[in-house]
């Protein structure tokens, strides 16, 4: 039977599964824009590290063109002038930030000494010229007794292990010291990487930290004007001496101005990675060949720093530019009047900086999105550049809209790329229909550059 009263309701009904039906399809089906998302970006560039103060390849350049160290420092720090200054400070590296374990073991400084190498091990912080407090003394061990160290919630636990002995456990503590004498080597494994300590004397502290699993300050404690220097891998010693003895005066002179304060995050004036200097301990000195080149600049070099009205240096240092080094104003904001630009155009020969005179590198649609905290990042838009061509501020677009801002040295490091010396990049993505409108960077000239949206043609 016929329902006037029923063509209504079947109405609606259809209505609303047709509603239905267009919003899961939508849903499925993917969106122009969505589909337009690149999978990653290409970009290319020159340089490697932040620009800013001595190039080491620029060192190196000059160093084989005759240049002497002075010259060298001159040339990338003007205005400043190479002197003597006092540098038997005690300094202290970490060595293992935020450790929840590490493992110490001994080796001789000579392998065919006769004298086995030994450590002792107090529970209790000793100054590096403080004499052995008796009272705080748990023992000395030969060569091969191992140490393992564990962070607890309030203090650290170390335990001794031997094939010679056994040992009972110890009552953990906040602060330990371990000290060895002069024919023996620490070994120090942490969780990122393993150091050989020769000089000084080690210091574990346990440094509070909400939300951290890891609360062992690991440092190693010794004279600055050498005893650091002989540790540090910021070159390598093949290189011509005069670039040698440029890095080594350079590296003091940072080192001393890390002198004024103990950093209580890390128990430390200064950090054994590229966060302040590449500190890798005996290592160094004891290379094949080379490792007595390093040694003999530092040597050659003593109590010499860069200096400017009297007072060391800044001296920030990295490994390669674009061609000329960055002004710290354009970089991090402050100003320093020998932080300049310079040129440096053994940073481009090929022959001289063979992996980063140009350099290519592929950065994620993940990456880049959490580079600039964006749900995707759709474009990008280079809104200004140094007056080295280099990336001042840079901006993304997400799909949705959405766009953020930050600087180039900001972008460089979160996605990780060898500078801010960035040129054009080659977008992967789907090509999109033709007469469909996208965003094409035009780069103008070395000092700056525009956005323009251009379709493609038909």
């Amino acid at each position: 039977m016929w329902a006037p009263h029923l063509r209504p309701m079947r109405i609606y009904r259809d209505l609303i599964f047709a509603i239905v039906l267009a919003m899961v399809s939508a849903l499925l089906l993917p969106s122009n824009a969505h589909a337009n998302i690149p999978a990653s970006f290409t970009f290319t560039g020159s340089g490697y590290g932040h620009g800013v103060g001595m190039s080491q390849i620029g060192a190196r350049g000059m160093a084989v063109e005759s240049a002497t160290a002075t010259e060298i420092l001159s040339h990338f720090y003007p205005g400043t002038e190479v002197a003597s200054v006092s540098d038997t400070h005690v300094i202290r590296i970490n060595i293992g930030h935020q450790q929840r374990d590490a493992i110490i073991t001994l080796r001789p400084l000579d392998a065919k000494q006769s004298k086995p190498p030994q450590l002792t091990l107090f529970n209790d912080r000793l100054a590096v010229d403080q004499i052995d407090l008796e009272s705080a003394t748990i023992g000395t061990y030969l060569s091969d007794i191992t140490l393992n160290l564990s962070s607890r919630s309030d203090s650290i636990e170390v335990s001794r292990s031997s094939k010679l002995a056994k040992y009972a456990a110890l009552a953990p503590a906040k602060e330990w010291t371990i000290r060895w004498d002069s024919e023996t080597v620490v070994s120090v494994r942490t969780s990122e990487r393993t150091y050989l300590i020769r000089y000084g004397q080690i210091n574990l502290t346990h440094v509070a930290k909400n939300g951290s699993e890891g609360q062992m300050e690991i440092t190693a404690s010794m004279r600055l004007g050498d005893e650091y220097l002989y540790g540090l891998g910021e070159v390598p010693s093949s290189w011509p001496a005069a670039a040698l003895d440029a890095q080594v005066i350079a590296a003091r002179t940072f080192a001393l101005t890390k002198m004024k304060s103990i950093r209580k995050a890390c128990d430390c004036n200064i950090y054994s990675t590229t966060k302040d200097q590449n500190f890798v301990g005996f290592s160094k000195e004891s290379e094949a060949i080379y490792g007595i080149r390093w040694k003999r600049a530092v040597d050659r070099t003593k109590g010499l720093a860069v200096l400017f009205a009297g007072q060391p240096i800044q001296a920030f240092y990295f490994s390669s530019s674009g061609g000329i080094t960055q002004n710290i104003k354009d970089v991090w904001g402050s100003e320093f009047p020998y932080l300049i630009n310079r040129p440096d155009t053994w940073s481009v020969n090929p022959a001289l900086n063979p992996r980063y005179a140009t350099w290519t590198r592929q950065v994620t649609q993940a990456l880049m999105a959490k580079a600039f905290q964006l749900d995707d990042v759709e474009r990008y838009q280079i809104i200004s550049r140094t007056s080295t061509g280099s990336i001042r501020q840079i901006r993304a677009f997400s799909s949705l809209g959405a766009e953020r801002i930050i600087t180039g040295e900001v972008f460089r490091s979160r996605v990780g790329l060898p500078s801010t010396w960035i040129n054009l990049p080659k977008i992967e993505v789907p090509a999109p229909a033709p007469g469909v409108p996208i965003c094409l960077e035009i780069f103008g000239s070395l000092f700056g550059s525009t956005g323009e949206c251009q379709p493609l043609p038909e």
